[in-house]
């Protein structure tokens, strides 16, 4: 059997033949070279071939292994997809399930074609586990690339408040594109950040940032982060309109931390004591008057927060004593 064009059936298909097709006589619908013939099968959609006695036979046919059905079990967290039929094993890695269960199988199938593995994919099954680690991936779906008009890089990580202005993103990529984007965020002009599967976000850069570069030498790359100066100590100024605060993934108990660095700025930028003690209770009541909100963040950048500081902390610290929910 000879598959018309690439159908992600596993078969050969007309274009793989490597000869010339003309149109042959009856019962035939072509020749191929000298080594037979193709006969249009109604019932499948494809060809029969028929090899001349004594010809060689193209190498995709005289290479070819009989297919056996298979069926593959996707791990989503995991994006691995592991596909067993009798004592054959193959694992892909990498697997993008974003793209939806029939471009994973064409393109699986395409492969173990490639590969002359006498396998063909009929049947993924998904299966999802929460509680298994992601094998230290930064993003466990497809990772989002961030762009100007001349320039891309691939995302490391993310945070940015709820009116997009951008308060971190991790950058690896040609340290030419990075220099461009680089610019863009200086600039104050916008950048996109895209990721398959969940849209187009524009970004709003703040007025600067501190940056650190990293050669990558292994990958010809460079690995760059951009910080926004209101998410960095020593950095914010007075009359700031709100901070940002970032926990990364090295963190061991990153909720913990969110709240230590909310504490550590607000006995900053307030005139009267904050207390160790008053942490959490704080933390609870300044979420809910909406005082502190959370970051949308992603990658190396585990979660974050944005402070307003133009709040009047000081009326609510009287109410919190008064209510005796904090105590000196």
């Amino acid at each position: 059997m000879i598959a018309a064009y690439k159908d992600g059936s596993g078969l050969p298909c007309r274009d793989d033949l490597g000869q010339e097709l003309t149109r042959a006589a009856f019962p035939y619908d072509y020749a191929v070279g000298k080594a037979g013939f193709l006969k249009y099968d109604s019932d499948t959609g494809g060809y029969l071939f028929t090899a001349k006695a004594g010809e060689k036979l193209p190498s995709v046919l005289a290479n070819y292994r009989p297919l056996a059905l298979a069926e593959a079990t996707l791990d989503i967290h995991g994006r691995k997809l592991k596909i067993q039929s009798d004592e054959t094993s193959v694992v892909f890695t990498g697997v993008q399930p974003w793209k939806g269960l029939y471009e994973v199988l064409r393109e699986v199938n395409e492969e173990l074609t490639r590969v002359n593995a006498g396998l063909v994919v009929w049947k993924i099954i998904p299966k999802e586990d929460n509680s298994r680690e992601r094998g230290g991936r930064l993003f466990p779906e497809a990772v989002p690339r961030l762009r100007n008009g001349q320039a891309m890089g691939h995302v490391s990580g993310y945070a940015y408040d709820q009116d997009h202005n951008l308060a971190y993103v991790g950058l690896v990529g040609y340290k030419t594109s990075l220099e461009s984007l680089r610019v863009t965020l200086m600039a104050g002009k916008n950048l996109t950040m895209l990721q398959d599967g969940a849209g187009d976000v524009t970004l709003l850069p703040t007025d600067r940032y501190e940056q650190a570069w990293q050669a990558m030498p292994d990958f010809t790359s460079h690995h760059v982060g951009f910080v926004s100066r209101l998410a960095l100590p020593g950095k914010w100024e007075p009359e700031d309109l709100c901070a940002y605060q970032l926990v990364f993934r090295d963190a061991p108990d990153p909720g913990q931390e969110l709240i230590r660095l909310f504490i550590e700025r607000l006995k900053e930028c307030l005139e009267v004591p904050i207390l160790d003690d008053w942490a959490r209770a704080l933390w609870s009541q300044a979420r809910s008057r909406k005082l502190v909100v959370d970051l949308t963040t992603g990658g190396d950048c585990v979660m974050g927060a944005k402070i307003d500081l133009q709040a009047d902390w000081q009326e609510l610290l009287t109410e919190l004593l008064s209510q005796e929910t904090i105590t000196l």
